[in-house]
């Protein structure tokens, strides 16, 4: 089995035929590495803010060990996770590397770092399939706000995008950028919002509600809700959960696990240098979590039972159900703005 994908957006189509009970992939459509463990933001929704210890960097031969055995399979490499992927100390040998490969490469940033080495070149250069910025909110005071920044840093982000943008000389990479929002933000504003953007992207997208449940349950940020101003999220008694069934994500310690929503080791499946990536996608740890995701028993796993799949925002609905539905999720483009 290999598969054969000619876009990002194609390994995410695939994803759709295991969103059903006891599905699961051969292997994942894509793969995704967390390749450092810290951030250069500060973001007040983000688990990296309230930890502390030690910070690991994925080891480089582990990672090329990885990407070997995907070749295999074609899957698709995503670039993301709670980190800010442009820290990472070989971050140039690593999309060379993908690249060479001839395995399709996503990279989700904050943009802050993309001017540093003149990394923005070395995305067009070595062919990075698709790029996302990560914003919040739907105004520069907002995005302040959540990520603790000042202007002169939003200023900053703004015109990095704007160097990719301007350099590529086809429209690869790809350039989208993504925001959810809060209560505090006005729906009316979105496509202002991506008026704004669409000068210097290729997609504006609208992803959903930003979560604070894992942080104040998870890191003791008790009063984080009253402090933002939103209302508490709805628990719903009754979800399934299928990314399990479908995605991989090696952490930069080598961990392995099933969804790139953990912080914890509760979704532990194999480790990188000790099990191939084929051992833990089939280890008797992975069934497991797959059946208890499927059929909605998610209090037996740390960071399932804080996900926010399990919530409905008061005022944005549902994050999950809110994609197919077409209640949060909103695309902007050049074509339809």
């Amino acid at each position: 089995m290999k598969y054969n994908f000619k876009t990002v957006q194609d390994a995410y189509s695939e994803t759709r035929k295991y969103c059903v009970d006891d599905a699961k992939a051969q292997f994942p459509p894509y793969v995704t590495f967390e390749l450092v463990n810290k951030c250069n933001f500060k973001c007040v929704m983000c688990p990296v803010t309230y930890t502390e210890g030690s910070r690991k960097e994925l080891d480089f031969e582990l990672f090329k060990k990885a990407i070997d055995e995907i070749s295999q399979y074609g899957s698709a490499i995503r670039f993301i996770g709670y980190d800010e992927p442009l820290l990472y100390p070989q971050i140039k040998e690593a999309i060379k590397y993908v690249k060479e490969k001839k395995l399709l490469l996503h990279i989700t940033t904050n943009a802050s770092l993309l001017n540093n080495n003149n990394l923005y070149k070395t995305f067009v250069e070595e062919g990075v399939d698709s790029v996302i910025i990560s914003m919040q909110g739907l105004s520069k005071e907002e995005y302040c706000s959540m990520r603790q920044l000042s202007d002169k840093t939003y200023s900053e982000v703004i015109s990095n995008i704007k160097k990719l943008y301007d350099y590529r000389v086809t429209n690869k990479p790809y350039i989208k950028i993504t925001s959810t929002i809060t209560q505090r933000d006005s729906h009316s504003d979105a496509k202002e919002f991506a008026k704004i953007h669409l000068d210097y992207v290729d997609e504006v997208q609208i992803t959903g509600w930003t979560h604070f449940v894992a942080i104040k349950e998870q890191y003791g940020q008790e009063n984080i809700m009253n402090e933002m101003q939103v209302k508490a999220p709805t628990f719903k008694a009754h979800t399934p959960c299928y990314v399990p069934n479908y995605e991989m994500i090696i952490k930069s310690d080598g961990n392995i696990m099933p969804c790139c929503n953990t912080t914890t080791s509760s979704l532990l499946i194999g480790k990188t240098g000790e099990n191939s990536l084929m051992e833990a996608w089939d280890s008797k740890k992975a069934l497991s979590i797959r059946k208890d995701t499927n059929s909605s028993d998610l209090s037996k796993h740390e960071d399932c039972n804080h996900c926010q799949i399990r919530y409905e925002e008061p005022e944005h609905g549902h994050n999950i159900s809110g994609l197919f539905e077409g209640k949060v999720f909103k695309t902007f483009t050049k074509h339809n703005i």
